[in-house]
């Protein structure tokens, strides 16, 4: 396995996980559809690897409430209570509950902008919107890093608790470190909710202002909650002295004063304390010489690298010289080759008017093609009506790339032909029927479908005015029902009433993140996303069904949620959580036997685990091996595939990229899964794990998984051809199953490590 160091380090400690939540609005299952359900499509290459800084920048007051200098005894407008240190040991217990503070605190439950504390500015994610209590903690007699946390046993596994850290307590907080969901629980499905944030190291007599509220709005159905009762923990942690030992992500072991904690790689999990701006991957001095004389300071990341001229490696340690760029064919990775301007397929175009062109060879420029492209790459040329790849082979100026569905390969198409392609620019915008709509708000135009309320959407199939696309059968990304507003399988109407007649809305604290559905009993039909189950009931999927199922008392049945208490299932059923985490009920399947691999209500016996066959097939199993580094790009394991079913232990550390060779027959199907080995995903959210296809030449993305039916984690079946159709009825030869933590494009917010999970790839004809 490799670790990915997380280089960032804050005023106050990582910022790690901060601004994410498991609210799923509009409760369209483990992702909200408004309009066409979306691709994770990666973006092209810009020629550097993503480096995670992690660092949370000090921001600045936005003025709203004043300053107080002087916080004494309150934390802007709270009361802070102090915390004393521990007789023995090094961690103090406090237990509490924000019921009280949530009830009392002003504006709709003591909402972010109106909280007695209020966020630093700009900050729209990371907050303690709901229920805020303070405290206060005052260093011992020897400096030391605190490590503060809510993830204990007196926390309620779905209480969604955010936390703030700052030494300086002012109405509106400023250099807070905060946390929303702790990256170290990533082994949990539902723990993740609870909050740990570790400071830099501290003086001696500090005092630090801890803030304690829930994020707001909770996921439906009661996934989460956003007050409650808590137990927080404040640990004293030891600074590591020169040369010493220590955590590259901050979490524990941090290095003293003026020290760094730098890996052999970037992708190291432990390394060694070095002094700030000696090394490769050591901060920048805040003063000048910003690095030692060989070094040099990457003003974007603000950490020490090297520089290596083209043809050389490069990584968050080493940069490429100037007129190249670090770019990678593998999705994910963090390492790449830097490569001259011009010169190779996603390298960085020259400027307009370079001898020998914009690109070397066959290879064009993409912004030559498309204007508002701002950091174009060379990229290959489609023929007309050719076949295109995303990132890789673009159609021609007049001609749009249609996608498979769920795929990143496609077929060039003319402008206004068909559903998905642009609309022209002059004459009639779209052919037939095709109307030229926008399929989200900011989005560019393009022809498309529009189906009737209750009628179905895909990926070019949009929804009428008032109607909305909310997926029905979860396995399925990119086709959906049109709901009408107020209306079954409808999002809720803001104000009252929040559905008509008698539906209920499924997320009455706030409506706009519910849908309007009839409410089941025990034995009565559910079915997505019209209808639902009453509190204390369970959804539990028909056999072989992804989209109906029945109403069952939690606990009662094998898939129904577990009850809170001692007795958590009925006799002969095991819960899948533990005191920490909460679970779904199961049978146990005899060593060899059936199991389910998504919807987790059979598990294998210990020592063994499920083995996909399909979404909703496999057989138990002892995983056939550990995976093998270096295992993190196609061209690692070209010369090692398999031609039958392998389930390999693994470990996804932040930044890894896990593959699998696999030798297809003709019209042969891939199947490939990520979990826990018993139909749960280990993966933390947001994004958990996605699996990329490659195709035979090892570079080309035929299509990416981000999400499955029940969890966050990744399945590809080849065997649903109008799902996962760039799996299916393959030509004969070695693809690639790359296992990566997802990232979103936009927010950059990714998943922490995963200590331990399974791949399963299998070979369906």
């Amino acid at each position: 396995m490799i670790h990915m160091r997380k280089l960032g380090i804050a005023l106050l400690g990582a910022a790690i996980g901060c601004g994410s939540s498991t609210s799923n609005p509009a409760d369209a299952g483990n992702a909200t559809d408004t309009g066409t359900p979306a691709m994770d499509v990666p973006a092209t290459d810009n020629g550097s690897p993503t480096t995670d800084t992690g660092t949370a920048t000090d921001r600045t007051d936005a003025g709203t409430v004043a300053d107080r200098p002087d916080a004494g005894p309150l934390c802007g407008r709270l009361p802070a209570m102090p915390i004393a240190r521990p007789a023995t040991g090094d961690t103090v217990h406090v237990m509490g509950d924000t019921t009280s503070a949530y009830n009392t605190q002003t504006g709709d439950g003591g909402l972010a902008r109106t909280a007695p504390v209020a966020p630093p500015s700009g900050s729209t994610t990371c907050v303690a919107d709901r229920g805020q209590v303070a405290y206060s903690y005052t260093v011992g007699t020897a400096a030391a890093a605190l490590r503060i946390s809510t993830t204990n046993p007196g926390t309620p596994h779905n209480f969604d608790t955010v936390l703030y850290v700052t030494s300086r307590c002012a109405n509106t907080l400023t250099a807070a470190a905060c946390n929303d969901d702790d990256p170290a629980f990533a082994s949990s499905a539902d723990r993740r909710v609870s909050s740990s944030v570790t400071t830099e190291v501290l003086a001696a007599g500090t005092t630090v202002y801890v803030i304690i509220g829930g994020f707001y709005p909770p996921s439906t159905d009661g996934a989460t909650i956003d007050h409650g009762p808590f137990e927080l923990t404040v640990q004293e942690l030891p600074p590591v002295a020169m040369g010493g030992t220590c955590n590259t992500d901050g979490s524990t072991m941090r290095c003293g004063t003026g020290l760094d904690c730098v890996g052999t790689t970037p992708s190291a999990a432990t390394g060694t304390c070095q002094t700030t701006g000696s090394a490769a991957g050591s901060r920048c001095r805040t003063s000048a010489p910003e690095c030692d004389s060989s070094l040099a300071c990457n003003a974007t990341s603000g950490f020490c690298q090297n520089t290596v001229p083209a043809g050389m490696a490069c990584d968050a340690f080493n940069a490429c010289a100037t007129g190249s760029s670090c770019i990678t064919l593998v999705d994910g990775s963090i390492r790449g080759t830097c490569a001259a301007a011009g010169s190779s397929l996603g390298a960085a175009c020259r400027p307009v008017g370079s001898t020998g062109g914009r690109c070397d060879g066959t290879l064009v420029c993409n912004g030559d093609l498309d204007t508002t492209i701002t950091n174009p790459v060379c990229v290959q040329q489609a023929a007309a009506g050719g076949a295109c790849a995303a990132g890789r082979v673009v159609c021609s100026a007049t001609q749009s790339c249609i996608y498979v569905r769920g795929g990143l390969i496609g077929t060039c198409h003319d402008f206004g032909t068909v559903a998905g392609a642009a609309c022209r620019t002059t004459g009639t915008p779209c052919d037939g029927t095709l109307q030229c709509l926008a399929p989200t708000d900011g989005a560019a135009t393009r022809c498309i479908n529009v189906a009737a309320v209750g009628g179905a959407c895909d990926d070019v199939t949009d929804c009428p005015s008032g109607a909305r696309c909310y997926l029905t059968d979860l396995s399925n990304r990119f086709v959906g029902r049109c709901g009408a507003d107020g209306a079954a399988g409808g999002i809720c109407n803001a104000t009252a009433p929040a559905c008509t007649g008698s539906l209920v809305c499924s997320n009455p604290t706030n409506p706009t993140s519910g849908l309007c559905q009839s409410q089941g009993t025990d034995g009565t039909a559910c079915t997505r996303p019209v209808s639902g189950c009453a509190s204390g009931v369970s959804c539990v999927n028909n056999a072989g069904s992804l989209t109906m199922g029945t109403c069952h008392t939690d606990g009662a049945v094998a898939g129904a949620a577990c009850r809170s208490g001692d007795m958590p299932c009925a006799t002969g059923l095991t819960c899948s959580g533990t005191v920490l985490s909460a679970g779904v009920c199961q049978t146990t399947a005899a060593a060899g036997g059936a199991c389910d691999p998504i919807a987790a209500t059979i598990r294998c016996p210990t020592g063994q685990v499920c083995a996909a066959t399909s979404y909703t097939t496999g057989l138990c199993a002892a995983p056939t091996g550990m995976e093998t580094e270096p295992n993190d790009s196609p061209a690692a394991v070209m010369a090692h595939p398999v031609t039958a079913t392998t389930t390999l232990n693994s470990a996804l550390p932040r930044g890894d990229v896990d593959c699998v060779a696999v030798t297809v027959p003709a019209n042969g199907s891939v199947v490939a899964l990520v979990g826990d080995g018993n139909g749960r995903c280990p993966a933390p959210f947001p994004g958990g794990i996605s699996l990329d296809l490659y195709g035979t030449d090892g570079t080309t993305i035929r299509g990416i998984s981000q999400q499955s039916a029940f969890g966050s984690c990744a399945m590809i079946d080849g065997t649903r051809a109008d799902v996962f159709p760039y799996a299916h009825g393959l030509a004969a030869g070695t693809y690639y199953v790359c296992a990566r933590g997802y990232v979103n494009n936009t927010t950059g917010v990714g998943t922490g490590p995963v200590d331990a999970y399974v791949l399963s790839v299998a070979i369906a004809n």
